[in-house]
């Protein structure tokens, strides 16, 4: 069932928020010195993505949640975010 315009709106909004949110998180890391921590930015990047690309594609995210299986290329970047954090593949955990 496609969203109704006015939560596609307030969706639209949060994910914008969300960027903005990232783009601080980017700057208030650099003088950390730490890579694992400054990697988190890449995680919440490919979050914002997977929710915009939910939305566009006319789901909730937030009721429906994301479906990684859906796009390759998202999955690829979690994998290599989630690398860059904690040093290990999501698997071996």
């Amino acid at each position: 069932m496609p969203i109704e315009r006015q939560r596609a709106q307030e969706l639209d909004h949060m994910v914008r928020k969300m960027g903005t949110i990232v783009s601080v998180f980017e700057i208030r890391s650099d003088p950390v010195g730490n890579k694992g921590f400054k990697a988190f930015r890449d995680l919440m990047d490919v979050y914002v993505d997977a929710c915009g690309k939910t939305l566009a594609a006319d789901k909730d995210f937030m009721d429906e949640g994301i479906d990684l299986d859906a796009d390759e290329n998202l999955r690829e970047r979690l994998r290599a975010a989630f690398e860059s954090v904690f040093g290990t593949a999501p698997g071996s955990i």
